[in-house]
């Protein structure tokens, strides 16, 4: 038997007399700048509800378009991996555990964990490990009737007291935000608000400060050894041979660095490629002077980082490995 629903009825507004008593007002929401982050509206539970009523049902692109949900082809690396929490558990039970590869061909007939296992079936294996709510909220984006959302966190974004970053037009702004935002959305949202074109390019000063070194340390007539280069990467190679120590994080931006200088190439000749910006590589976000991983959320800043009840204060600026690449270029001689 289905369970009633109760619907609650409006409150009554107090009306002011001529006593002349104050009604207190109702407290306007905290505006969410990013909420709009969120993705594209759904169909409501009306229109999905007409969909799937339709005999026969309405196909899958009439209930979801693309334009409202594009097809998004996973690599096959991905791992799947459910997990359910008991009370008396002190870490989540794995009732799930595959990839997309081994899931879309059941010829390899093979299923890493699964707590209902079919060799011949390995997507309804994994369709009798998910719950029902899972399904409804995948397939549906229907939550459990029970579901709460989150109370939001406030936090403030200002620039590091050392760095050369400017101050948001509105500094010191408390801000909203979901509990589960990403601190990449955090670095995203530096970039929008300062007009930082990182979105399209590597950080300017960076791309400016790699380019001095290089036409010096060309200058100097700095060799490189083609048995000791082996990083792919010419900055690098250069660098290294210049006798620099290149940190890990700065490999990873001068590999980025060299893609951008390829995409410009590619567009010159007019093909349809786009750079993928990566604001996060050269911002760093700190809280208390730790910093921030780009996959923290709100909530782990908070609980690990702030521990308190207060507005949560981070710092951004520019990454180490930037600051220290345009010091090593001040240091060397000009070349024209």
């Amino acid at each position: 038997m289905a369970a009633k629903r109760t619907i609650p009825l409006p409150t009554q507004q107090p009306q002011a007399n001529g006593s002349g008593s104050n009604l207190a007002l109702p407290k306007v929401p905290e505006k969410d700048e990013f909420a709009e982050w969120a993705g594209p509206r759904y169909p409501t539970e009306t229109e999905r509800t007409l969909a799937l009523l339709q005999h026969p049902p309405a196909p899958w692109d009439q209930l979801y378009s693309p334009t409202i949900c594009p097809r998004l082809p996973l690599p096959h690396n991905i791992v799947i991996h459910l997990s359910q929490e008991f009370f008396e558990a002190s870490e989540p039970y794995p009732i799930y555990r595959n990839t997309i590869e081994l899931m879309a061909h059941p010829e390899h007939n093979d299923i890493s964990l699964s707590l209902f296992r079919l060799s011949d079936d390995p997507v309804l294996s994994f369709e009798l490990c998910m719950p029902a709510w899972l399904t409804d909220f995948l397939l549906f984006n229907r939550l459990p009737a029970g579901y709460q959302e989150p109370a939001k966190l406030s936090f403030i974004l200002a620039p590091s007291p050392t760095t050369t970053l400017a101050p948001f037009p509105n500094p010191n702004a408390r801000l909203v935000a979901n509990r589960n935002l990403r601190a990449r959305k955090l670095a995203m949202y530096v970039v929008d608000k300062l007009a930082l074109p990182l979105m399209q390019q590597p950080a300017p000063n960076y791309i400016n400060a790699v380019d001095s070194c290089v036409r010096a340390y060309q200058g100097m007539n700095t060799r490189v050894d083609s048995r000791a280069a082996g990083s792919g990467n010419p900055f690098v190679d250069l660098f290294v041979a210049a006798g620099e120590t290149v940190s890990d994080v700065e490999r990873v931006a001068l590999d980025d660095l060299v893609t951008w200088q390829d995409i410009m190439r590619r567009k010159k000749m007019e093909e349809v490629v786009e750079y993928v910006g990566k604001p996060e590589l050269y911002l760093n976000l700190t809280c208390k002077s730790k910093r921030i991983a780009p996959r923290f959320s709100l909530a782990t800043i908070k609980a690990h980082l702030w521990k308190s009840s207060s507005d949560i204060l981070v710092h951004y600026e520019w990454a180490e490995f930037v600051k220290n690449r345009v010091a090593k270029a001040q240091s060397l001689p000009a070349q024209k």
